[in-house]
């Protein structure tokens, strides 16, 4: 039998006692009540009677009209008394003793009914008073006989009460006592025999944990009985035998993971030195890039000016063919001087440490519409700027992106009827984007990819002048920082660009 099943059983039968001890006090308390109430309606039957007597002496003795009224008053009061069913007081085995207090009450009604009659034809002298004297004494000794009758069956109804409380007190002390032992003995064969259940259980358990703990994983304990230790056993045996597979398994990945990792160790020794020779390259070919860059300013700069210089001494010397051709070396030199002012910008943007400064976004992007609208004056562009915009990150390297997209926004929206532009946040999961929208241009999202790359292109130069270097810086920025740059574009209808700066809000938590 299952432990559950025993303790179901338990519950029930401490249930079903726990009833009948609750059935057996509400008896005895019943019992005991109806007994208290026969007692109090004896008591009270004696007292009447005893006030009875003392009223009829009363009017015996002075002839006392009011205290004949009394004593009727008393009788009539002491027959209602006896008018409640015995049976709905208490059970009394001799119920003759209600029916002779009754009878006592009655002849005592008819023998002070007899008196007054007997006084009245005195009176009235129907009957001489020697005659109405010896009457009176007859009829007295009658009345008192009466009274003592009453006086015995009250007694013995107090008597028969007292005796029925007693035999209810110590049949319930019995009875309660027996269920006590009874529930005692039981509880303790119970007890024992579930704890001699679950001693031996958790011997097993103990036996088989120790087992597995030294190694054993082999170890299976016997299964006795149908109870939940022996469910568990079942469990642990299954346990075991796969512990056992599992081991062995382990063992042949461990054997396996020390190959891999000695393989890794190896992968990871050449990657250091791809790393460190990858750095030596970056940085030889961002120093190339400088120097480049530099190098070339001066032969631009030469050519640049001497073709100025050509034109504004022998402007008039030379065929208009010529001047053309001239005009277009200045445009190409100042044009090359812009992609070398480019490169190093993009060169400057992937070098350095990153500064962790609490940027006002909202703030730069006010001074920077400032500045675009001195820039050019004549121009009317809406600006939606979203108050108390905040970052951490590197301030320089972060006006660099503001600069580029609010240029590119200010710049394509040049031939929009009510040009807007937007600066805003907005929370997508848990990453904080900044955008910068427009109502200009826009681009074919189908050539996206371009956007990013150096010197790419998506619109040509007579229509929006610019060298195609600003969202390619923009976007390394942003990668440094940790973050995501998007850009979404509709032909003629404006585009969107969104960068989070995660690295920035790392930071911001630190500071």
């Amino acid at each position: 039998m299952k432990i559950r099943t025993r303790l179901h059983i338990v519950t029930a039968a401490s249930v079903a006692l726990v009833a009948i001890m609750a059935l057996l006090f509400y008896w005895s308390q019943h019992r005991v009540a109806a007994a208290n109430k026969a007692k109090n309606l004896a008591d009270e039957i004696v007292s009447s009677v005893f006030e009875r007597k003392a009223l009829n002496s009363s009017y015996l003795s002075n002839d006392n009209r009011k205290a004949r009224d009394q004593w009727l008053s008393k009788q009539k009061q002491i027959s209602d008394l006896l008018k409640m069913d015995p049976s709905n007081v208490v059970s009394i085995s001799d119920r003759q003793t209600f029916d002779e207090i009754q009878k006592s009450l009655d002849g005592s009604s008819t023998v002070f009914l007899q008196i007054l009659n007997n006084r009245e034809n005195a009176r009235n002298g129907v009957r001489g008073q020697a005659e109405a004297h010896e009457i009176e004494s007859r009829l007295v000794g009658q009345l008192l006989l009466k009274f003592l009758d009453t006086i015995a069956e009250a007694h013995r109804l107090q008597k028969a009460s007292t005796l029925l409380i007693a035999s209810t007190q110590k049949t319930a002390a019995k009875v309660s006592l027996s269920i006590i032992v009874c529930v005692s003995f039981f509880m303790i064969i119970v007890v024992w025999s579930l704890g001699r259940i679950i001693n031996k259980g958790i011997k097993n358990l103990q036996q088989g944990a120790a087992a597995i703990g030294a190694g054993n994983l082999h170890y299976m304990i016997p299964i006795t009985g149908e109870d939940e230790f022996a469910e568990v056993a079942a469990v642990f045996n299954t346990m075991s035998g796969k512990l056992a597979v599992s081991h062995a398994a382990l063992e042949l990945e461990i054997v396996t993971r020390k190959r891999s990792a000695a393989e890794i160790e190896g992968l990871n020794q050449e990657l250091v030195q791809t790393v460190a020779q990858l750095e030596g390259a970056n940085q030889e070919l961002e120093a190339f890039a400088y120097s480049v860059s530099h190098d070339l300013r001066a032969p631009l700069r030469a050519m640049g000016c001497f073709s100025q210089a050509l034109i504004e001494d022998f402007g008039e010397k030379l065929e208009e063919v010529a001047c053309d051709y001239l005009n277009e070396i200045v445009i190409g030199s100042r044009h090359m001087g812009q992609l070398i002012d480019g490169l190093l910008t993009l060169s400057r943007s992937t070098r350095g440490e990153l500064r962790h400064d609490r940027v006002a976004i909202s703030v730069m992007t006010d001074r920077i519409r400032a500045e675009l609208e001195k820039s050019e004056p004549q121009r009317r562009v809406v600006w939606q700027i979203e108050p108390g915009l905040c970052t951490n990150g590197d301030s320089r390297m972060i006006e660099v992106i503001m600069r580029n997209l609010l240029d590119n926004a200010w710049k394509y929206t040049t031939g929009t009827t009510e040009p807007t532009i937007r600066v805003y946040a907005e929370l997508e999961g848990s990453e904080l984007f900044y955008c910068v929208a427009d109502n200009g241009a826009g681009f074919d999202m189908a050539h996206a990819e371009k956007l990013f790359q150096p010197f790419q292109r998506l619109h040509r130069q007579d229509e929006f002048p610019g060298i195609g270097i600003g969202l390619a810086t923009a976007q390394r920025i942003v990668h440094r920082h940790g973050g995501i740059f998007h850009a979404t574009g509709i032909p003629h209808k404006g585009a969107t660009f969104r960068f989070s700066l995660p690295y920035g809000e790392k930071q911001g938590e630190k500071l």
